[in-house]
């Protein structure tokens, strides 16, 4: 079996069930897979959702600098590694990495995940001037030593795709994927649902509350499910002092750990909201599209293929006008907007499981 090896040094435990474990994992069943990470959690995944023998976690030796811990574990590895993932466009290590890679394995490949949002896309191709037209000749030459470049949204593929900075058989599209759940859709309630860090920065849910307080939720209630950061504490004081109407319809869950739990949640909702100002993918939207939750969200990330993929859902401006008239519809007219969610949830999973996005990725890699 060739080996193929992921570097992320920043892995967690919840970050197994993402991308960065799933893809190792997914691809365990053709290659011997390992994600080369610093040791920083208790990897349980790895013995109950992610079990496999061709699947583990390689420890990179830490000191203080990770540049030169990456460095020295190519150093050390590079010739039995067969296909290397590297994540991110780094300017300033991903040249280090490839040059360390290919000095010790010519004829190895690599894969590049860009993970990349709009704005990161935009900055790289449509700034002008000298300085960034030395960054595109920098990255083109940095893309030619890579055999395969994976972008997750169709919008910045196409972006991408139209740039001359990579060529056209290097560059993939590749969303983000879903694992398969036996949870029911046949319990849904009037919850409007959100997943993800409670934060006014990007995430914009002062937006989300404050278009809730202007419309009559009637026996809807909005289920807020994460971490509230720091820049909401004095916001959701003051918000529900002047909304005290509203203590019981606005639900703050907490994080939430448990996978299962977590897939019940996205079961009884019906409508899931996304208004971040930016995403590289969304991969909280794309399980509550998988769920059957008609998707309410703003330009960014994975929503609108996946709107366009099941039709079900809109994406609006970050304003709050927008905002609280497409809340309001939904609301009242839920009967005409509601959808059978397992049509939308089979269209989900066609499109976006982990075994069809892993197989073209191993043909793009083997071609």
């Amino acid at each position: 079996m060739k080996k193929y090896t992921c570097i992320f040094p920043g892995l967690y435990n919840y970050i197994l069930t993402k991308d960065v474990g799933m893809i190792p994992y997914t691809l365990s069943d053709e290659y011997q897979t390992v994600i080369a990470t610093y040791d920083n959690d208790n990897y349980t995944y790895l013995e109950d959702t992610l079990q496999s023998t061709n699947f583990k976690l390689d420890y990179i030796e830490k000191t203080e600098n990770e540049k030169k811990d990456v460095i020295d574990y190519l150093k050390n590895n590079s010739k039995d590694i067969d296909i290397l993932q590297l994540y991110h466009l780094r300017y300033n290590l991903l040249p280090w990495y490839i040059i360390t890679y290919k000095l010790k394995n010519m004829n190895g490949l690599i894969y590049l995940k860009l993970d990349a949002n709009n704005n990161i896309i935009d900055f790289l191709l449509e700034r002008k001037g000298i300085l960034p037209a030395m960054r595109r000749l920098y990255v083109k030459m940095i893309f030619r030593f890579i055999n395969c470049i994976s972008i997750e949204t169709k919008r910045n593929y196409e972006k991408l795709a139209r740039s001359q900075i990579v060529s056209p058989d290097k560059l993939l599209y590749l969303p983000n994927g879903i694992q398969k759940s036996s949870v029911k859709l046949d319990n849904k309630e009037k919850i409007i649902l959100y997943v993800g860090y409670v934060t006014k920065k990007n995430k914009s849910i002062d937006l989300l509350l404050n278009a809730a307080s202007k419309i009559d939720l009637n026996d809807w209630k909005i289920l807020l499910v994460g971490e509230i950061k720091e820049d909401m504490t004095d916001f959701i004081r003051e918000f529900f002092d002047k909304n005290a109407h509203l203590k019981d319809k606005i639900i703050f869950e907490g994080y939430v750990r448990d996978k299962k739990i977590l897939a019940q949640k996205y079961a009884k909702s019906s409508i899931y909201c996304c208004l971040s100002e930016s995403e590289s993918f969304g991969l909280s939207t794309l399980e509550a599209a998988y769920f059957g939750n008609y998707i309410i969200s703003t330009n960014v990330g994975c929503s609108p293929d996946i709107i366009e993929k099941t039709g079900y859902g809109k994406i609006i401006n970050h304003e709050l006008e927008d905002v609280t008239n497409e809340l309001r519809n939904c609301i009242d007219n839920w009967q005409k907007v509601k959808e059978n969610p397992y049509t939308h949830q089979k269209t989900i999973y066609d499109n976006y499981n982990w075994k069809n996005i892993c197989n073209k990725l191993k043909k793009k890699l083997e071609k």
